[in-house]
């Protein structure tokens, strides 16, 4: 009872902390600059529960839910309290995708690199069909909570089936949200594939657990099983029994279905699916063989034939770099560390966060190892995703999904380090270890997934400025943005032609936007330039123009022949620049 009431504290505390946070003092740092003292209470009084419910007697489900529940709603779920409207430009654009599938009921390939992976845009439109709700804004602006709760079986299932005791498991699903900084939660494709991607591996790790030939047939099966139980003698014990052929058939379908909707979804999770159930295979964790190579082929066959429209037209993009791994990495990383002084600190955060998660998953398996405790299906699960590195860079993003694919392993291996096999809690001065580790990785984890608040927030005045600029501006016309950071899209997503003159990145040495670089795009029929106060913020903490460049390139060419300022609120200003054939 007594810890039920510090969860409702901590949930109440926390949420009143966000309720009272003034969004404009969120500076190039982010939310731990506005955040009140009361908040960080609040996450400690919830890390004390967990812990407090894990070091019980008698292991009791339900209250270590609560805890992890709790623990969800105040460190993920800032954003929809406190700003009220999704976050990141790009959950606008996702919602104007499945406006525009839902309407058309057709997908257009040639219009966009995602109609080419509709699976999770059809499923929204299928919500909208289904419920009669055609404005999904409200879902897109609590999908960060939504999608973590849902995470919470899968993650729980899948921490079962890697660890020895299940408060083992409790420990590393409660790490997992400690540490899941990526921000990938949001209304996306690739939150729902790695959803699925947990389930998939939870119900395979469940239920299809083994080897998939007979150990002894061969020198190579008789090497492999013999490695494995040196390195990890509770491999072959590990798993649930195996189900009924009827009940396993089943499971089998709806893993199939589950890769499938994935490969569907997503360009890059189904590629990052191959090598863990690779692995798993190779170590008797997998008696399906058809499935690694079902999800290859799936993944593939895909990219080159379903989505041929985007691989024929982007080959020296997806193959361009294959092999540069420095490029992947060093010059991934080199590239992040830019901009202002106040982001350039919480990439170092980050990668702080990151070393720090990885060498205690190390040490969590090499402990495990002298213990002749679980650690071999962790650490291959963990390590099998950074065999995408050679692949391509992803946009620059690919270290930050293959942290996220890594992450469910390497929490359940990080724990090792201060919780013992047995069952029972695990005593008070590991407990209390456990609170500290805890402690810093919430407090780094505040300033790492909300460092960029300040630009990845929208404000009112911002969607009702889009508001008016769709109202005005002629279907078919050109509409820019200055910086590629806007809440737009999410309606009209075939009806004009977007255009940004810089993208939302750092620029180190960049010199001043120009007029001229509106006026080429305007000069035949005109155009419509937005610049709203969430590109200034995002121009400011990226460093992508010079400090204050686009007030300068407001006026400036505000007042230029061929402009007229359309209109203008606390969010931003429209203008209307003339073209040759358009004099109005």
């Amino acid at each position: 009872m007594t810890l039920a009431a510090l969860a409702a504290a901590a949930l109440a505390l926390g949420i009143w902390s966000l309720l009272s946070v003034d969004p404009a003092q969120i500076g190039g740092t982010g939310l731990v600059e506005a955040v009140p003292p009361t908040f960080f209470v609040a996450i400690f009084l919830s890390l004390t529960g967990f812990v407090a419910t894990l070091n019980l007697r008698r292991h009791t489900p339900a209250l270590l839910a609560t805890q992890v529940l709790v623990l969800v709603v105040i460190l993920h779920s800032a954003d929809p309290i406190i700003h009220g409207l999704p976050r990141l430009e790009a959950s606008y654009r996702h919602l104007g995708i499945a406006d525009y599938i839902a309407q058309n009921g057709q997908l257009d390939t040639n219009l966009d690199a995602y109609f080419n992976w509709p699976g999770f845009f059809d499923l929204l439109g299928l919500l909208s069909g289904a419920t009669g709700v055609r404005d999904l804004m409200g879902i897109a602006t609590w999908a960060p909570l939504g999608i973590n709760l849902l995470l919470l079986a899968p993650l729980l299932a899948l921490a079962r089936r890697l660890t020895s005791q299940p408060r083992q498991a409790w420990a590393g699903v409660w790490l997992f949200y400690l540490t899941s900084w990526v921000g990938q939660d949001y209304l996306a494709p690739q939150a729902y594939a790695f959803l699925l991607l947990v389930t998939l591996l939870a119900c395979l790790l469940s239920a299809f657990s083994g080897w998939a030939w007979p150990t002894g047939s061969n020198r190579f099966t008789r090497f492999l099983a013999r490695s494995v139980t040196r390195l990890d003698p509770t491999v072959p014990h590990q798993g649930m029994s195996s189900p009924p052929p009827v009940d396993a058939a089943i499971l089998l379908i709806i893993s199939v279905g589950l890769l499938l909707a994935m490969t569907a979804s997503h360009q890059l999770t189904p590629f990052a699916a191959i090598p863990i159930l690779a692995v798993f295979l190779l170590s008797g964790r997998l008696r399906t063989p058809s499935l690694p190579v079902l999800a290859f082929v799936l993944a593939f066959g895909w990219l080159v034939f379903v989505a041929r429209d985007f691989f024929d037209g982007h080959l020296t993009q997806l193959f361009g770099s294959f092999g540069d791994v420095e490029a992947h990495t060093l010059g991934a990383v080199s590239q992040r560390v830019a901009g202002s002084d106040p982001h350039v600190l919480v990439v170092y955060i980050r990668l702080a966060e990151v070393a720090l998660v990885w060498i205690l998953a190390a040490a969590g398996a090499f402990l495990a190892h002298r213990r002749r405790a679980a650690w071999l299906t962790a650490a291959l699960g963990a390590l099998a995703p950074l065999l995408l590195v050679p692949g391509q860079a992803y946009g620059g993003e690919l270290l930050l999904r293959l942290y996220l694919f890594s992450l469910p392993f390497a929490a359940c291996l990080a724990v090792l380090t201060l919780m013992p096999d047995r069952r029972g809690g695990p005593g008070w001065r590991r407990a209390l270890a456990l609170l500290a580790m805890g402690s810093v990785l919430a407090t780094a984890t505040v300033v790492t997934r909300y460092g960029n608040d300040s630009m990845e927030k929208f404000t009112p005045d911002e969607v009702a400025l889009v508001n008016q600029l769709y109202a005005t501006a002629p279907q078919g016309s050109i509409l820019i943005e200055a910086v590629r950071n806007s809440p737009w899209q999410f309606q009209k997503y075939a009806d004009y032609d977007y255009r940004a003159l810089l993208a939302a990145q750092p620029r180190p040495g960049a010199a001043p936007l120009s007029c001229e670089s509106a006026n080429r795009i305007a000069q035949q029929s005109g155009a419509y330039l937005i610049v709203t106060t969430s590109q200034k913020r995002a121009a400011d903490l990226l460093e992508t123009t010079p400090p204050g460049d686009l007030d300068h390139f407001i006026a400036t060419c505000g007042s230029s022949p061929g402009w007229t300022k359309m209109f203008e609120n606390a969010g931003g200003v429209v203008f209307h620049i003339q073209g040759a054939g358009n004099g109005n």
